[in-house]
């Protein structure tokens, strides 16, 4: 520590002053200074070194106070700094202390988790076997009720053969009778003198195109004016296949003369609506056009389950025909290949509703018969498998397309259509028809072989109808729509 000049000179002061008051204290007798020069002198060399020594005692005071405060200073640093290190080590220890619960509560809340987890995955476990347990308890109960369901079709299934089987017995025992070990099959032709040679060649791929157990009974309906001529040569069919068919005509006199016809559309056609009286014990019988060609035997469509419906045929070209008798969305059929259930008509008494629907309609039945058939039979109708009647579409995509005018629940499986087109079993020559020798339709040669067959190929070409000009105005509706008209 150092000192300003101005504080040593005042302490020096006050040491000779207190030196002086000292002497008088002392009673000191201090002669003049002035009557002896040496010990004056003496004397304040005496002064100056007590002085001295005072002043350097003080120095060694103060150094020793100096020291004494640095040393305490020192000290106090060194507890300060004893006091910082124990601060620092109990918050060491704190932190430790704290860091160690941490991590034990860490290590506790592990463990929680750790039995959370735990609890979890076993209520997990056990909620997958329960889940397990209800499965197999499912699948158990599903495989009983797929065995009952199972044991159910078989049950149905055996019913439903066991009621084919009955309905093919009774078939067999009244809509047919064996002939040399065959099974009787009955359909039905309606026709005028116009249209004797192209219904001469249906009957003839009729009977050409019968299986070796198979027999037809050829129904044959004709009005009053049907000549001789032409019964023989109809007759002709069962000549040429007597081993195959009958043919059976039924006179219809002047039945239903002034209904609704027209030059292309005959009254013949509305004979179908009395076959059920006038076969009385045929409960089946299927019905063709004369514009039609068989490839196949029919012991399947006269067995076919008709599930209920009167009437069966290929779905017609106009979904909508019958909507001006206030039928909505309706199961509009082509009359041209029908499977006809006779012992239901019969019982449902539907001559009366026939002939009531067509004094009420005359000029209204648009569709003729096939009008009368879609109306009164509503809800009684059901499509066949399109290979029975399927038309004679110019091409295979307006096939499709007449399938597609169809309503949606309606329309046909389209692979068992574009089947039914190339392999018809029963083929309705609507549009064109071979006869009319314009343009030749699917299977026309075919046709013409059948034509040959019959034994009266010059007659079929040159007496059949012909394309006349009158049809020139729909043949432009058709190629502009490609689509086959039934009044054509």
């Amino acid at each position: 520590m150092s000192y300003s000049p101005t504080f040593l000179a005042f302490v020096f002061i006050c040491s000779i002053s207190g030196i002086i008051i000292s002497f008088f204290n002392n009673d000191i007798a201090m002669e003049p200074i002035y009557d002896n020069p040496i010990q004056n002198n003496n004397n304040l060399s005496k002064i100056y070194n007590d002085s001295k020594e005072i002043t350097e005692g003080i120095k060694e005071k103060e150094e020793e106070e100096r020291n004494k405060k640095i040393i305490e200073e020192q000290k106090k640093m060194d507890e300060e700094k004893e006091r910082l290190e124990e601060e620092e080590k109990k918050k060491r220890e704190e932190d430790k202390k704290k860091k160690r619960t941490e991590e034990l509560e860490q290590k506790k809340e592990e463990e929680e988790e750790k039995k959370k987890r735990e609890e979890l995955e076993r209520q997990k476990k056990e909620e997958e076997e329960k889940k397990k347990k209800e499965e197999l308890e499912r699948q158990k109960k599903e495989e009983e009720e797929k065995k009952k369901r199972e044991e159910l079709e078989r049950k149905k299934k055996e019913e439903e053969e066991k009621k084919k089987m009955e309905e093919e017995k009774r078939i067999i025992s009244k809509n047919t009778k064996e002939k040399e070990g065959k099974l009787r099959i009955a359909c039905a032709y309606a026709l005028d003198n116009s249209y004797v040679y192209p219904t001469l060649v249906a009957m003839t791929s009729l009977a050409e195109n019968a299986g070796k157990k198979t027999f037809y009974d050829i129904y044959v309906m004709i009005g009053s004016s049907f000549n001789e001529e032409n019964k023989k040569v109809i007759k002709s069919v069962e000549t040429k296949h007597p081993e195959h068919c009958e043919v059976i005509f039924i006179d219809m006199g002047s039945k239903f003369k002034g209904v609704d016809t027209n030059n292309k559309i005959p009254t013949a056609t509305y004979y179908r609506l009395e076959l059920h009286n006038l076969l009385p014990n045929v409960n089946r019988i299927i019905w063709m056009d004369g514009d039609t060609a068989v490839f196949e035997d029919l012991t399947e469509l006269i067995t076919l389950d008709m599930k209920g419906a009167y009437i069966m045929g290929f779905l017609d070209s106009i979904p909508t025909a019958i909507e001006r008798f206030g039928i909505k969305e309706a199961t509009v059929l082509c009359a041209g290949v029908l499977l006809i259930d006779l012992d239901a008509l019969r019982k449902n008494k539907m001559t009366e509703k026939f002939n009531k629907f067509i004094n009420e309609n005359l000029g209204h039945l648009n569709q003729h018969d096939q009008t009368v058939i879609n109306v009164v039979c509503q809800g009684k109708t059901a499509p066949l498998p399109p290979k029975y009647g399927i038309w004679s579409f110019e091409a295979e995509k307006y096939a499709l397309k007449h399938n597609e005018r169809q309503w949606p629940w309606l329309r046909y499986d389209v692979n068992e259509f574009k089947q039914a087109y190339r392999h018809p079993a029963i083929l309705h020559y609507v549009w064109p028809k071979p006869f009319w020798r314009r343009q030749a339709p699917i299977f026309n040669n075919e046709w013409w072989n059948y034509a040959r067959k019959s034994g009266y190929y010059d007659e079929v070409y040159h007496k059949s109808p012909k394309w006349t000009s009158n049809r020139l105005l729909l043949e432009k509706i058709y190629e502009r729509n490609h689509y086959p008209y039934y009044y054509l």
